[in-house]
């Protein structure tokens, strides 16, 4: 039985970590022995992983009995020893001698580091990319330059990258390493469109064209405020619609005080985070994703599994989901877009049925077996 190893940060409600406890699941369905190593303890979905997957958490190095940064000072970088160790180092703390057959870093930065300085030849080394690295700058946060980086990345047997997309973003940012491969993430369908049919938790009065985003509140990755902006703007002049956020996070208050800045508590309504946000999906007219980024975005996915026509910004991920808009609505990246994508949706109805129809015939971009299939290809040497 091969043994498969994960490390990623934590266990969060997030697509990452949704992605992550499918993909654990189904491999330790088809046999192998299964550990995800998270680096803090947030584990909010530790209750959906498998029972016989191995669920571990791994300190970030301490001293004095607590994580404190060393002094700070030119030579140490920013004085945090993840930041200064090497990856040998950082490999022996947090792998030691325990032996897989394959060692994956399901997401950037720390995890990357830590699987680079594998001592274990006989391993299949992975990374996952699911975000554009063009558009964002947490994959050097563990690295003292962009150069080590790309020697972290060249040393995996292959980077897997969630969309053709965000592939380029990665050879754009860190440089073609020559071991890069699109595969597109791995979604339980059965289980999507099972869970659907369960009762919402909360539930507001719909009005007119009711639309939902599904992702963690923070406005310079998501979109809200603008979003919200836009639905203010067309309530403003007499077109009928609401929207609901679901999930929770950092820019919460935020996003809080943009609702009430724009009066708009009769029609936007924020439900926190829901460890089954499909009812809300499968429940709306329309799922919006307001994204400035994304690698491949889950959410619209989803909708489109259980039927949901979508309207998004154009962003890597969405764009190739949607086929360039053959699938679902595709705008322009700002809020005069969106603004002007739902302005047409509230005007021509047919419209909205014309994407509903769409959405039945991408089914095949979610089949399960063949991007299983695809990942197990990479575990032989």
């Amino acid at each position: 039985m091969k043994k498969i190893l994960f490390i990623l940060p934590s266990l969060t409600m997030g697509g990452l970590e949704r992605m992550q406890v499918t993909l654990a699941n189904r491999l330790c369905r088809s046999g192998y022995d299964v550990t995800v190593m998270i680096l803090d303890n947030n584990r909010e979905l530790e209750n959906e992983l498998d029972s016989e997957v191995s669920l571990t958490r791994m300190d970030y190095k301490r001293k004095l009995g607590r994580r404190v940064p060393y002094i700070r000072h030119a030579f140490y970088d920013d004085g945090m020893w993840e930041r200064r160790a090497t990856p040998a180092a950082l490999y022996r703390y947090y792998v030691g001698n325990e032996k897989y057959d394959v060692e994956i870093a399901f997401f950037h930065g720390l995890p990357v580091k830590i699987i680079s300085g594998s001592t274990n030849k006989d391993a299949v080394h992975l990374a996952w990319i699911h975000n554009d690295f063009a558009k964002i700058k947490g994959y050097r946060s563990a690295f003292k330059s962009a150069d080590k980086v790309y020697d972290a990345y060249r040393k995996m047997d292959t980077v897997v990258c969630v969309s053709e997309s965000a592939r380029k973003g990665f050879i754009k940012a860190v440089g073609d390493t020559g071991n890069t491969k699109t595969i597109y993430n791995m979604l339980p369908v059965d289980n999507i469109i099972s869970m659907a049919k369960e009762e919402i938790a909360y539930r507001y009065p719909k009005t007119g064209l009711d639309l939902v985003l599904v992702g963690r509140l923070k406005d310079s990755h998501k979109g809200q405020r603008r979003l919200i902006s836009a639905v203010s703007r067309l309530r403003k002049e007499g077109y009928s619609l609401s929207l609901t956020l679901v999930g929770d996070g950092s820019d919460r208050s935020a996003i809080e005080a943009h609702i009430i800045k724009h009066r708009a508590q009769e029609y936007v309504f924020l439900v926190g985070a829901q460890k089954n946000p499909f009812p809300y999906i499968a429940g709306a007219d329309m799922l919006v994703c307001s994204s400035y980024y994304e690698g491949f975005n889950l959410t619209v996915a989803e909708a489109l599994i259980l039927g949901t026509p979508v309207i998004s910004t154009r962003c890597t991920g969405p764009r190739e989901i949607l086929d360039g808009g053959r699938y679902g609505m595709l705008v322009e990246n700002s809020e005069s877009g969106l603004y002007e994508g739902l302005r047409k949706l509230s005007e021509d109805p047919q419209l909205l049925g014309t994407y509903r129809s769409k959405t039945k015939q991408r089914s095949d971009f979610f089949n399960e077996e063949r991007i299983l299939n695809e990942i197990l290809q990479l575990f032989e040497k």
